[in-house]
């Protein structure tokens, strides 16, 4: 098994490190001394994260991609080997949403997150694991969702992309089995403020927002280096979202009616809202890592605290 007491100097390549949990967990690596590969839709969004991670000391390669691209897809991975000599961890964290009962969105709209969320991903750990087969080693993490567990009628094709996640990491990890310096993991985050519900195209017909209770990108960000250092094949976070998976061990249909009925509820606001395509063809010209659904400033600041100090747990003593 690949163990990491640090990752200093480690190469690091995260998709979707402009907003949300990519843009935590790109920060939270680079405090950690990690040479950063970033990639994501928008020049100007990576621009952001690349001067906050130079600031917390880590060397960054930015490479503009669109992961539903395979030509941009190959250049990324080139580019990362050729600067840096090999890719330690691949961090997929890519994808756009789509909230509506189905049959509401286009088909275009069905095509462009499919391609970026299914086929986008497929690409990439792709090209992961044959770099870390030509290298001997490397680590894998696929971002899903607990919503590749259980249902939410009003998000029913971003649900089903995240099934086909799942079904990538539990196929790969098989897969990579007999070698034990290559792994696959796959987190899976509950509900997590994050910008992707205000960037989701939305049919709804009212605002969406983060279920409650949301918990810090940086505590998913944490979870991610606990898979770099020593990867595991799947991770979640947050008390919530350990019972839920327990209780779907023990009632997988009465746990998954609970939990689509209250996630189909508390995704939106008693508010109405036009029809929008949100980022899904066109990506936004600035990031951010939370999308300020927790109203409470110190709930807020504890669980930005409370994911910093867990990324920094597996960090050796100095000296």
């Amino acid at each position: 098994m690949v163990r990491r007491r640090t990752l200093r100097d480690a190469v690091v390549l995260i998709t979707g490190a402009s907003s949300g949990i990519g843009r935590a967990t790109a920060l939270a690596f680079a405090a950690d001394g990690a040479r950063l590969v970033l990639a994501s839709r928008s020049p100007d969004a990576l621009a952001e994260v690349e001067h906050d991670c130079r600031a917390r000391g880590g060397q960054v390669l930015v490479v503009p991609t669109d992961i539903a691209d395979p030509v941009a897809v190959e250049r990324l991975t080139r580019l990362a080997v050729q600067r840096f000599g090999q890719i330690d961890v691949w961090v997929e964290a890519a994808a756009v949403g789509i909230a509506g009962p189905l049959g509401s969105e286009s088909v275009d709209e069905i095509r462009r997150l499919v391609d970026t969320n299914v086929f986008g991903s497929a690409l990439c750990a792709r090209a992961a694991l044959a770099t870390f087969q030509a290298q001997g080693n490397g680590t894998l993490v696929l971002l899903g969702s607990l919503l590749s567990v259980f249902p939410n009628p009003l998000v029913p094709l971003y649900s089903m992309t995240k099934f086909a996640i799942r079904g990538l990491a539990l196929n790969l990890q098989q897969a990579v089995a007999r070698h034990p310096r290559i792994r696959v993991c796959l987190v899976l985050p509950g509900p997590v403020d994050t910008p992707f519900f205000e960037r989701a195209a939305n049919h709804s017909g009212r605002q969406l927002r983060a279920i409650p209770p949301a918990y810090a990108p940086e505590r998913l960000a944490a979870k991610i280096l606990a898979c770099a250092r020593r990867p595991r094949r799947q991770l979640t976070t947050g008390v919530v979202s350990h019972l839920a998976l327990f209780a779907h061990r023990m009632s997988p249909r009465a746990t998954e009616s609970l939990v689509a009925r209250w996630s189909a509820t508390f995704l939106t606001k008693p508010a109405t809202a036009a029809p929008g395509l949100g980022s899904l063809f066109d990506p936004p010209p600035i990031g951010a890592v939370q999308g300020g659904y927790r109203r409470s400033r110190v709930r807020r600041r504890l669980g930005e605290w409370l994911g910093v100090a867990q990324a920094r747990r597996g960090r050796p003593t100095p000296g």
